[in-house]
């Protein structure tokens, strides 16, 4: 298993999913084979895993696009990702469940104002030099890889001469 904890955290997710909608669709299928509920539940619960994954591989991958670099971007990626999957699933439960009167829309409506301010500010204002997660990333020393040479940086002299050993013969 990965030692990655981020990893982890995910595989336990999915690992979650798939058991608890395996048991589901047994009870549903046993209880009331004719009203096929779990699938409406394995929905829901999918686009959570699946946020839950696009944020895990938009962290890991190495672009230098904005999308991936920017963790603010990242993250309203990721809510435009399950805003777009939810409303979209809750349109096929509006004309499946009540064709005749439309609600879903309320909710994209609510949800998306949130949406928009989201973007708004995340990509809309304008930010000082200096201040953006650009910058700060630029300041901070990136994390060597395991076996690579490091640059040595040249040592002050200390007042103490240091003590030679002798070589062996």
């Amino acid at each position: 298993m990965t030692k990655d904890p981020r990893a982890r955290a995910l595989l336990a997710n999915v690992a979650a999913y798939v058991v608890v909608i395996a048991l589901m669709a047994a009870v549903n299928l046993w209880r009331s084979p004719h009203n096929l509920w779990f699938i409406w539940v394995a929905l829901g619960w999918g686009i959570g895993v699946a946020a839950h994954a696009l944020a895990f591989f938009l962290r890991r991958t190495k672009r230098p696009e904005r999308v991936f670099a920017d963790p603010k971007a990242r993250g309203f990626t990721v809510h435009l990702f399950a805003y777009v999957a939810v409303i979209a699933l809750l349109f096929v439960v509006n004309l499946v469940a009540t064709p005749h009167s439309w609600w879903f829309y309320w909710v994209a409506l609510g949800w998306g104002a949130g949406i928009v301010a989201n973007a708004w500010a995340v990509f809309g204002r304008s930010r000082p030099k200096g201040s953006g997660s650009a910058a700060r990333q630029a300041d901070t020393p990136k994390p060597k890889a395991p076996g690579a040479k490091t640059q040595s940086t040249p040592r002050k002299k200390s007042a103490t001469p240091r003590k030679r050993s002798k070589p062996k013969a």
